[in-house]
């Protein structure tokens, strides 16, 4: 088990949500896949059970992603809580989705994540996304 700075434990968990965030806006698989533990789980709504292991969860971001021209997404990060190597805390999500097929959707939720520590580096070890609200904007007509 590693002992260090609560504050720095926490700065390095707002900069591992940070880094997924930017893979999404970038559509960077590795940035954005690289913030999994290996033996990661992610359950978003779209799935009956959580993806399992990174290459799952990486394979199964790439399907959604291609469907999107851009994805707008903004993050805070609340409630961590550190054991150890181990967290949890809260990251509330604001997305704008520009979706290839037009149109523009907007997603608000809040990931409950637990977070893993593995050699000086935090990494989720699991996510499980809540919507609060959705609802697509419709452009007016020209």
């Amino acid at each position: 088990m590693t002992v260090s700075d609560p504050a720095a434990d926490k700065l390095a968990i707002e900069d591992l949500v940070n880094r997924s965030l930017a893979g999404v806006m970038r559509k960077d698989l590795a940035l954005w896949g690289n913030t999994w533990a290996q033996d990661a789980a992610w359950k978003i709504d779209l799935l009956d059970q959580p993806a399992r292991g990174r290459a799952a969860i990486v394979s199964l971001f790439e399907s959604i992603i291609t469907r999107m021209e851009f994805v707008s997404m903004t993050a805070f990060v609340t409630d961590v809580a550190v054991q150890g190597d181990r967290a949890t805390g809260k990251a509330y999500s604001q997305e704008l989705i520009f979706p290839k097929s037009g149109g523009v959707k907007l997603l608000c939720g809040c990931f409950h994540d637990e977070y893993v520590r593995d050699g000086g580096q935090w990494y989720f070890q699991s996510r499980v996304y809540e919507t609060l609200q959705r609802a697509a904007i419709v452009d007016p007509p020209a």
